[in-house]
């Protein structure tokens, strides 16, 4: 014995699931876009933090810069190794070839 299909029950059905189709898609639509809003979120706040680290660092770096090339720590420098300015007819220059 077998049952006869009843054709109003599958179309109702069929109905139901094209009539809750786009709201899942809707739904799943808004969960992706909220998960990658968060993921750029993050970078961004990642980025964030490097920025304030290499800009601090590239304080500290011209900081640091402009106290080893000060003029008299140079010379101060220089003197302690022994180096003297060139005595006239030390230093040559060099013109370019080809002018």
């Amino acid at each position: 014995m077998t049952r006869e299909r009843d054709r109003r029950r599958g179309r109702e059905l069929a109905e139901y699931v094209l009539g809750l189709l786009p709201i899942a898609c809707a739904l799943l639509v808004y969960a992706a876009l909220h998960v990658e809003t968060v993921r750029v979120g993050y970078a961004r706040e990642a980025r964030t933090k490097t920025l304030g680290e290499l800009t601090e660092e590239n304080r500290r770096l011209r900081a640091q810069f402009a106290l080893a090339s000060a003029p008299d720590r140079v010379a101060a420098a220089a003197a302690r190794k022994g180096l003297r300015p060139p005595h006239p007819g030390q230093v040559e220059y060099v013109g370019e070839q080809g002018r």
